[in-house]
């Protein structure tokens, strides 16, 4: 008779094997979806940076006199 299942020692390892699996996987989707968010803001906050330094560009260029000296 040919005895069908599991021994404890190959339900541990296949538990093991499958953990660190899905801990790996998780891992990697939680970088993944949290990089873009972190991308994203760094991408936002330079472009006001851009838009801050323009529009300071332009009034110094407009400026016709600094502190009372032309």
């Amino acid at each position: 008779m040919k005895k069908k299942g599991f021994t404890l020692l190959e339900a541990v390892l296949y538990l093991a094997i499958a953990g660190m699996v899905i801990y790996f996987i998780s891992g990697f989707a939680f970088n993944a979806i949290w990089g873009k968010s972190k991308i994203e803001s760094i991408q936002g906050v330079s472009q006001e940076m851009q838009s801050v330094v323009d529009d300071i560009s332009g009034t110094i260029s407009d400026a016709i006199e600094v502190n009372g000296v032309n």
